[in-house]
C-alpha cells in the first residue's frame, strides 16, 4: 500500500493506473472500515477519470475489485 497523489497521474502508465483502480476496488470492497473504504472509492474514482480521459475502457467496479489486490499498489 502506498499514498498516490491523484492530483496528477500524468506520470502514470495506462497499465499503471488500471492497475491502481482495481486494487484500490479491491481494497474498498474488502475494507472492515467505512473511512479505509470510502478513501479508496476515492483513490478509484479519480484513476477511473484519468482512464477515461485517455480514452482507455474502465472495467466495472465490481469486476475490477475481483481481480485487484487488497492493499496493492494505488490503494490506500
Amino acid at each position: 500500500m502506498s499514498y498516490i497523489d491523484t492530483d496528477d497521474l500524468s506520470s502514470f502508465s495506462s497499465e499503471e493506473l488500471l492497475s491502481f483502480y482495481c486494487n484500490a476496488a479491491s481494497t474498498d470492497y474488502g475494507a472492515l472500515g467505512h473511512t479505509k473504504g470510502h478513501m479508496n472509492k476515492t483513490q478509484a474514482t479519480a484513476y477511473a477519470a484519468e482512464l477515461d480521459k485517455r480514452g482507455e475502457f474502465v472495467p466495472d467496479y465490481g469486476d475490477a475489485a475481483k481481480v485487484g489486490s487488497f492493499n496493492g499498489r494505488g490503494s490506500l
